[in-house]
């Protein structure tokens, strides 16, 4: 759990720089951002902070989720009725809500920043299988508190870019915990079995070891397997489900393992064979291996993401591997699964700075082979680049 005095200090960071802005202060609704400035993952997502830039943060919330509640330091939480009959409908009361809170905070008629133009991949609330966000009534009910809107988003999308320390000790935990399921991967692929077999496995082996961990209270994961050289190549530099398919004896096999601990994400790469690897394999795997240690070491302070991303395609290059790196190195994470900053890529001009966490994941795809991609997330510091983890 994050502390009240290390919330406390990215409360100020942020307030600093809403006055830097002549913001008087912001209302954040989406659940990165609540993670963010109160330390809170919402279950139902109809939830919002009133931060003034200066004086303290009101958290308003369903009632039901006081157990939630009872996590964050904001000490002033106003909740509102939900779902039960009788209860008016929960935009109504949230609206209410906001309304008592930017009055008592001073804010009608001033400038306040809103999330007016959040991307169009947002982190889910605790309900990964229904994720909201908000949309036109949700923007309705901004209008009608009698503040002057600007859109504060891209400010909130750099200051999250560089974690604090404790945020980076709870990615620390969410990676911990992401270990559990691979561990069960490793152990899970073999002839005959399922991806979606073993992708169960995994999904199980984070939620029921990650839950209370280190005090991790939600520990969810997403596993995406896929196996033999088709499929391989064909969806594992992207996004696909599992499937049915079996695994046959010297199958290469993918693990792609998004985790969230609380609300802090982590994003992560492995790869296995089943039954012995060949030799083919393993020259393969250990060129992979090697790109992304060369990036890793090119990660520090100041370095732009083409410096890094051109330090893994030069030894695949050397491999004569090239060709077959298809993608980008590596992009952001912390409070969502993929972040914005900093981006890993040939030409990119993002500067990274202590506090940044990316993903580093060279990969290589070809029929012949399929597709081999090593992930881990790299916290940059001020010596150089720590992998979390390990």
């Amino acid at each position: 759990m994050v502390t009240d005095t290390a919330l406390r200090v990215r409360i100020a960071g942020v307030q600093a720089a809403l006055a830097e802005e002549r913001l008087a202060g912001l209302i954040v609704r989406l659940p990165e951002h609540l993670v963010l400035l109160a330390g809170y993952w919402p279950m139902l997502g109809r939830s919002a902070l009133v931060l003034p830039a200066s004086g303290e943060p009101v958290l308003i919330a369903p009632e039901m989720e006081r157990e939630s509640l009872s996590r964050t330091f904001v000490s002033d939480i106003r909740t509102f009725p939900v779902w039960k009959l009788g209860d008016p409908p929960p935009d109504e009361g949230l609206a209410r809500r906001l309304r008592d809170a930017v009055s008592e905070r001073h804010l009608r008629g001033e400038r306040i920043g809103v999330e007016r133009s959040a991307d169009e991949e947002l982190a889910p609330t605790q309900k990964l299988t229904e994720p909201w966000h908000p949309t036109g009534p949700a923007q309705a009910i901004l209008e009608t508190l009698g503040a002057d809107l600007h859109d504060v988003t891209p400010l909130l999308t750099r200051l999250r870019a560089r974690k604090t320390p404790a945020e980076l000790e709870r990615l620390r935990v969410s990676r911990e915990i992401a270990g559990f399921g691979l561990r069960a991967f490793s152990g899970a692929v073999e002839e005959g079995r399922t991806e979606a077999e073993v992708a169960a496995e995994v999904e199980r082996a984070v939620m029921a070891r990650g839950t209370g961990y280190k005090g991790t209270v939600h520990a969810r994961a997403e596993a995406l397997v896929f196996s033999g050289a088709e499929r391989l190549n064909r969806v594992s530099w992207g996004l696909a489900a599992s499937t049915p398919r079996r695994m046959e004896r010297g199958d290469l096999v993918m693990l792609e393992l998004s985790t969230v601990a609380d609300g802090y994400y982590s994003d992560l790469t492995r790869m296995a064979t089943a039954g012995p690897a060949t030799a083919r394999q393993e020259a393969l795997l250990a060129a992979v291996a090697a790109a992304q240690r060369a990036a890793i070491r090119a990660v520090r302070p100041g370095a732009t993401g083409d410096a890094v991303d051109r330090a893994a395609r030069e030894v695949l290059r050397a491999e004569g591997l090239a060709d077959h790196f298809i993608h980008i190195t590596g992009h952001g994470l912390g409070f969502r699964y993929h972040e914005s900053i900093p981006l890993l890529y040939p030409g990119a001009e993002d500067v990274l700075a202590e506090g940044m966490v990316t993903s580093v994941e060279p990969g290589i795809y070809a029929p012949s082979f399929g597709g081999i991609r090593i992930e881990d997330n790299v916290a940059v510091t001020a010596d150089g680049a720590e992998v979390l983890g390990e």
